[in-house]
């Protein structure tokens, strides 16, 4: 997965878009150091908060990527759920939020290092029961999301958000009036602050 283009990305479940072959000389370095780095569950490391739709993204085949960090699951076992799960997650209101509080210099399109993506919180599979984030991405995966500049109004990030409020025992008129507000957020709206 080479590129992040808002266009592109507006699935939580995508193909690879690019194969390649290392060069005889990295070869080594390509199967020994790279490839088992893969993973299905690929995150943004860059985003454009107005116009980003998916910063997470659950790949058909292990991927790498240029502008995508690996997510790999602790629990080998049960690696396949963890990850559907974990993609619903990052693309909700509380994904945007995490993400919208680890900008480090640019607040228009920022640029967030491992250290800031190893640092979001997300849901415990050995203290929560993580299966209607599992359902709710086994039926939105291929829903297209809209741009968080339009997720108070997106009926598939509802949705989403219903399945987190369920899983983490949130209120979801709370998470309704987050998703408000990431809206009204200037670098989000691309407007001036009230």
């Amino acid at each position: 997965m080479w590129t992040h283009k808002t266009p592109i990305r507006l699935t939580m479940s995508v193909d690879p878009e690019y194969r390649t072959t290392p060069k005889p000389v990295k070869h080594k370095y390509a199967t020994d150091t790279l490839w088992p780095k893969a993973s299905r569950l690929l995150f943004a490391q860059r985003i454009e908060p107005k116009n980003v739709r998916t910063p997470a993204i659950l790949v058909s085949e292990p991927a790498l990527g240029g502008c995508w960090v690996p997510v790999i699951p602790m629990q080998a076992a049960m690696q396949a759920g963890i990850m559907r799960a974990w993609c619903a997650y990052l693309n909700s209101t509380c994904g945007a939020l995490s993400l919208l509080s680890q900008r480090s210099k640019k607040l228009t399109y920022p640029q967030f290092s491992l250290n800031h993506l190893r640092s979001i919180p997300l849901p415990d599979p050995s203290r929560a029961d993580l299966a209607p984030l599992v359902r709710v991405f086994d039926d939105l995966c291929n829903a297209e999301l809209l741009p968080w500049a339009q997720m108070d109004k997106d009926p598939a990030r509802h949705k989403i958000d219903d399945a987190v409020a369920e899983v983490l025992e949130l209120d979801p008129a709370e998470m309704a009036d987050w998703r408000r507000r990431i809206v009204n957020e200037p670098t989000v709206s691309n407007k001036p602050a009230e």
